[in-house]
């Protein structure tokens, strides 16, 4: 029989790309439905991954350019572009894995490449930008960013830029009317998953900062610094959902016109992909662990609801699955671990790709039995 098989998973972090699990999947699939058409959509959330998915999926190159690292240090960092529209990785710029743990400094941090990234975009005649935020080393409130995109500062003291977190208590007025005149005409959509706040106890540094190397003792003051900067520039998106996404990035680019959106719907849209589950026979999803927060806009729970939308079964294939996440396994006409005995973390890691296959195999063959 000749089925219509979608394959829409997430990255399993840490182990497999989304490209890679997608792959994996497809391998265990087709040696039991040889005959079957495989359509893969390697997905994101919004966060790192995102360029690749668009990258394998629109099959255009990559345009690298030279920009601002997460410290102020030049590096390569990629965009797409395909016709009027660009698309953008923050972490492509100032991604957090360029660092060691030992190297975050974020008192230092700066957005400042994220903008040059956009107006490389703007450069090449776009008109529309999709940018993914998540795996960002910054923590300045995107003030980096608007300045490379023209946003003026008038600062007391000295000042030299670009602007890092450890200005912003320094800032007294933010002039957005110098920004670059093209923004204006530009639809700009923010892809995340991240539903904080910029500032407060749920604020991107109270709960983001540590893993960028803020001191715990650092939090507060870093979180008055970064309202102080943010009532400069507008305080009506403070509070808002996702402008905590990317230590402020998300702010940022609302006060300038962008718009929000959940980042696997952004991309899965981008894609077609709810074009081809339409069309479907079987679909299936991943990522690398699942649990009740899998629920909140991560990948396989929007597969899942095209999946439903369309009366289709949907699988889902997790590197792991928390046995109390009841309501998770409720979305899914079935839901597997690729694990099929005890083992540790390590080997699961290290192993990713043949217990995807291994488990996918199994999973076409339980099918089969029913076809």
């Amino acid at each position: 029989m000749s089925l219509k098989i979608v394959i829409a998973p997430d990255s399993f972090k840490g182990s497999l790309t989304a490209i890679e699990a997608a792959r994996a999947v497809q391998e265990g699939f087709s040696t039991i439905f040889e005959s079957a058409s495989f359509s893969l959509f390697p997905m994101s959330d919004g966060g790192e991954g995102t360029l690749s998915s668009f990258k394998y999926v629109l099959d255009r190159p990559l345009t690298t350019i030279r920009v601002k690292n997460a410290y102020g240090y030049q590096k390569e960092a990629a965009l797409l572009i395909n016709g009027e529209d660009a698309f953008i990785e923050s972490a492509s710029a100032v991604g957090i894995t360029d660092f060691t743990a030992d190297q975050l400094n974020p008192l230092y941090s700066t957005s400042y490449g994220v903008g040059e990234l956009i107006k490389a975009a703007l450069d090449a005649g776009c008109s529309r930008i999709t940018i993914g935020l998540g795996g960002s080393a910054v923590n300045d409130g995107g003030a980096g960013m608007l300045e490379a995109l023209g946003a003026t500062f008038k600062v007391d003291g000295q000042f030299h830029g670009p602007v890092r977190l450890k200005d912003l208590p320094l800032l007294q007025a933010v002039d957005l009317a110098t920004l670059d005149h093209r923004i204006a005409s530009t639809e700009i959509v923010i892809a995340s998953d991240v539903n904080n706040p910029l500032t407060g106890s749920q604020g991107a540094t109270a709960v983001f900062g540590p893993q960028k190397g803020v001191p715990s003792e650092d939090i507060h003051v870093i979180d008055t610094w970064m309202h102080h900067f943010a009532s400069l520039v507008s305080e009506s998106y403070i509070h808002i959902s996702g402008s905590g996404a990317a230590g402020g990035l998300g702010f940022a680019l609302l006060s300038i016109g962008a718009k929000f959106e959940q980042g696997a719907k952004v991309i899965g849209r981008a894609l077609n992909l709810p074009e081809a589950i339409r069309h479907a026979d079987l679909v299936i999803t991943g990522e690398g662990k699942s649990d009740n927060q899998t629920l909140y806009g991560k990948v396989p729970h929007y597969v899942a609801e095209l999946a439903a939308a369309e009366k289709k079964p949907v699988i889902l294939i997790s590197g792991g699955i928390d046995p109390d996440a009841e309501k998770l396994t409720e979305c899914f006409t079935a839901s597997f671990s690729i694990t099929h005995s005890p083992c540790t973390l390590d080997y699961a890691i290290e192993h990713a790709h043949d217990l995807t296959v291994k488990r996918s195999r199994e999973i076409a063959k339980l099918i089969n039995m029913r076809l």
